[in-house]
């Protein structure tokens, strides 16, 4: 029953508008012609009805098109929220806000692909969906995936905040000091906030923007530019806006 739920909610969700915008027309037109009494009127209301059936048909078509046949994916990224946080060097806190658009007429669970690069599997949570399932691929190459359930279904145009938490132990330092985004979607913006709170007060050091292709492997990033370290806050901060699709976008710094 909740399948069929969901089915009847999605359809009702993608064609509301235009249904609504056709009866209003249609009680407009049928208002008019209570006014006419000659035999035209007949032939008026048969001539407007058949007309609206056919941009009814027509706007149901373009929908189920667009809906199935133009995006591949199932959803489009608006916007990302990056925050990396330590106190101490060693215990870590990762979390990642995603705003998404569903292109799918139903969508129930979001697959999160990640990266850690220390010796200790990280703890996975999330407060706004259910972590169902976390995959150790054990394979430098890939990435690592946790799927995230939606509390309720999201439908077609719908938007949706992911949000990913990894709780990480850098105790032997082993871990890389960078965080990274692979642009395989355009989005308007990335927000990126690193906190370091056991830096020392004269700490001045840069970090590093740096992007490559995504399929250019062999390659080395290029630098982008250099970002300031905020010594009241204790952190990296940067708005990355607009970028270039393919690329894989990092910020490194000094441990």
């Amino acid at each position: 029953m909740s399948v069929i739920k969901d089915a009847y909610t999605a359809i009702v969700n993608i064609f509301s508008k235009q249904f609504y915008f056709f009866a209003s027309l249609a009680s407009i037109i049928g208002l008019i012609l209570i006014f006419i009494n000659d035999k035209h009127s007949v032939v008026i209301a048969l001539a407007f009805f058949s007309l609206m059936l056919l941009i009814f048909t027509v706007s149901l078509l373009y929908t189920l098109f667009k809906i199935t046949g133009l995006n591949s994916n199932d959803f489009e990224s608006k916007s990302t929220f990056v925050k990396y946080e330590s106190a101490d060097g060693k215990s870590i806190i990762f979390e990642i806000y995603k705003l998404i658009q569903s292109k799918k007429p139903i969508l129930s669970d979001y697959s999160f692909n990640f990266k850690w690069s220390g010796s200790i599997m990280p703890k996975i949570t999330s407060d706004l969906q259910e972590v169902t399932n976390v995959m150790d691929l054990q394979d430098p190459t890939q990435y690592d995936k946790a799927i995230l359930k939606f509390k309720k279904p999201v439908y077609y145009n719908d938007n949706q905040v992911i949000h990913f938490k990894a709780t990480l132990n850098d105790t032997d330092k082993k871990s890389d000091t960078y965080v990274s985004n692979r642009i395989t979607q355009e989005v308007d913006i990335i927000h990126y906030r690193i906190i370091l709170k056991y830096k020392p007060e004269n700490y001045d050091i840069n970090a590093i923007l740096e992007k490559r292709k995504i399929d250019s492997i062999n390659s080395n990033f290029e630098k982008v530019e250099e970002i300031g370290f905020d010594n009241t806050t204790k952190s990296y901060e940067y708005h990355l806006l607009k970028p270039d699709l393919g690329y894989i976008y990092k910020i490194k710094w000094s441990r």
